[in-house]
């Protein structure tokens, strides 16, 4: 499978048991690829699978597989795209937390500190 396929089944996984979520992650990544195309020419026909790991690390790089490990690791805000956490973010995320009982839970993994503060402090 390569890292685009991964990707795409990602987020059909997450669509499956909660489409809002599968949603909120669309549209973030549908503006880091219109941002790349953009500013940088590239068209996602031409995204490439891999980029240099270092380049990648360092959010240098578009790559399939930079998306997927963003979808992978339950990064909320994509900070490993290159967004930041904003006020429509959050308010998102409590309505979602609100409309899905199991979205978030103490069970739930993530990296990102913010979101597991939230989820300590919401997720009773």
């Amino acid at each position: 499978m390569s890292w685009q396929e991964y990707a795409v089944f990602l987020l059909e996984s997450i669509g499956i048991y909660n489409r809002d979520l599968m949603l909120h992650y669309y549209k973030k990544i549908k503006k880091f690829m219109i941002w790349h195309k953009n500013k940088l020419g590239i068209e996602i026909k031409d995204i490439p699978d891999t980029a240099e790991c270092k380049l990648e690390n360092q959010k240098k790089a578009i790559s399939w597989r930079r998306i997927a490990r963003a979808i992978e690791k339950n990064d909320f805000y994509l900070r490993r795209l290159s967004f930041g956490q904003t006020k429509n973010d959050d308010k998102e995320l409590m309505e979602l937390i609100h409309k899905w009982d199991n979205l978030l839970n103490k069970k739930t993994r993530t990296d990102d500190k913010t979101l597991q503060k939230i989820i300590e402090e919401n997720c009773g």
